[in-house]
């Protein structure tokens, strides 16, 4: 179930990919990923202890989903924020928001294939 709840997140984010000249659409698709993978993230910390599961394992997979994980969590926050400054007219956060953009996908889609494997 949770991998499907992820695969939605990643369709939710092509979806706003593919909206990123209509940033309304573009706004509230990407949000909706955000809360849905945030959620997910506290619905598995909260079930499966994924913190402690992490700390007192010494697998190198589950390491580097975790340290993914955190990087899309941190890029979701500095995407937002860059996005609201470029919505304002700010050129230089509008570049760096799509350059974080690119960035964050690929991160996005580790997290999906490391899933799999802890």
């Amino acid at each position: 179930m949770l991998h499907i709840v992820s695969a939605i997140v990643l369709v939710l984010v092509g979806c706003g990919l593919y909206f990123r000249k209509r940033p309304a659409w573009h706004m509230r698709i990407m949000t909706s990923a955000f809360v849905m993978d945030l959620l997910l993230v506290l619905y598995i910390e909260a079930t499966r202890h994924a913190v402690e599961k992490v700390v007192s394992q010494i697998r190198m997979m589950i390491w580097i989903h975790a340290g993914i994980s955190l990087g899309v969590l941190v890029c979701y926050v500095v995407m937002i924020w860059l996005g609201r400054r470029a919505l304002h007219g700010n050129k230089a956060s509008k570049e760096t928001h799509r350059n974080l953009g690119m960035l964050f996908v690929t991160l996005r889609g580790l997290n999906y294939a490391t899933a799999f494997m802890v």
